[in-house]
């Protein structure tokens, strides 16, 4: 795995600020899907983006791709602005970022042969012959581990764990550099999971490929991902290593988020988790963004200025590690208050069951 840096220092992927609205027709409100997204990815690493269902995190690896136009913000491509190309960069740009979509029945075509389809991005890249394109193709088969077969296979004849692995192979046809991969096991069986998983990790030890990985699982989050970044309405509320987020959580949403997460080990009940802090109410509408912290109508340790003024992602300790929360930015969110405000909460509940 390299260094994270290219040779003139820069960062592989950066997002600067990116904000991404849709339009609402005969109206003039918008809804928000991603509000001042910041994040950078280096060569190499696996970045996990986690968030409930509306947080955003489709629509920024989307917007990432230009799939999506984003509403403004940067995302800098090896120092170049990928807002600002053109059609004939954009094509360029796509041999080196390439994404695997959530579900693999929607993303090839039934009426071609998967062959084919993995071959379509290297006619489309690559100045290469048709026998050289076929060779190629075979070699993908067999590094995401399909049989020769697969070639003239359609994809109704595979199984979903060896479509998904077709669609890896053909994201893998023009050597990118980097791959959103936006929730690429949730439609897959645990067995047909853990293989892609392994698949993926095996890839990347061997071609030092770069990762977005989308997903609201945290444990494979956990399991695959360097560095982390949780979303909520639109906002990535925490950033940081995966053992800054999931060891040391700061933001009030990521500690209930990691709080909800079931324990194999019974002894380890969600309530005797020092980061018991379960969210009650309704999340806001985004097309109506509260004035200030997002999370303030539902989050127990609100105060008055998280309310009424918005907040930025701010140092959480050490380096690295951000936070969009205002207690988090003064220090003031300390454990002591944390155990006090769970115990009360377990005494309610215990107080309610007898």
């Amino acid at each position: 795995m390299s260094d994270g840096n290219g040779a003139d220092g820069t960062p592989l992927l950066e997002i600067k600020n990116l904000v991404k609205q849709f339009e609402i027709p005969g109206s003039k409100q918008v809804v928000h899907a991603c509000s001042d997204v910041t994040l950078t990815i280096k060569r190499g690493e696996t970045l996990g983006v986690i968030g409930e269902s509306g947080s955003g995190k489709t629509t920024l690896g989307r917007c990432v791709l230009r799939l999506l136009e984003p509403t403004s913000g940067q995302i800098l491509f090896e120092g170049r602005d990928v807002t600002a190309h053109g059609r004939r960069e954009m094509q360029r740009l796509r041999s080196d970022v390439q994404i695997v979509f959530q579900e693999p029945f929607d993303s090839l075509n039934p009426q071609m042969t998967v062959g084919r389809q993995i071959g379509e991005p290297i006619r489309v890249h690559m100045d290469i012959s048709k026998a050289a394109r076929k060779d190629r193709v075979h070699t993908l088969l067999e590094l995401v581990g399909l049989p020769p077969s697969t070639y003239e296979a359609l994809p109704r004849q595979l199984s979903p764990g060896a479509l998904q692995r077709a669609s890896i192979a053909r994201a893998m046809s023009t050597d990118p550099k980097l791959i959103v991969l936006d929730e690429p096991t949730s439609a897959l069986a645990p067995e047909a999971e853990a293989e892609v998983i392994r698949l993926l990790k095996r890839i990347q030890r061997e071609t030092g490929i770069a990762y977005i990985f989308i997903s609201h699982d945290l444990s494979l989050v956990g399991e695959i991902c360097d560095n982390v970044a949780i979303m909520y309405l639109s906002q990535v509320v925490e950033s940081g290593s995966r053992d800054q987020v999931f060891g040391n959580a700061r933001h009030p949403y990521s500690r209930a988020l990691l709080a909800a997460v079931l324990q194999p080990d019974p002894l380890k009940r969600r309530d005797e988790s020092a980061r018991a802090e379960r969210l009650e109410g309704e999340i806001p509408s985004p097309i109506d963004l509260p004035r200030g912290c997002y999370l303030a109508s539902r989050c127990h340790f609100v105060r008055e200025r998280c309310e009424n003024e918005p907040q930025e992602l701010v140092g959480a300790g050490e380096p690295g590690h951000h936070a969009r929360c205002w207690r988090v930015a003064e220090d003031d969110l300390k454990e002591e208050e944390i155990d006090r405000l769970r115990h009360e909460r377990q005494s309610r509940t215990a107080d309610s069951s007898t």
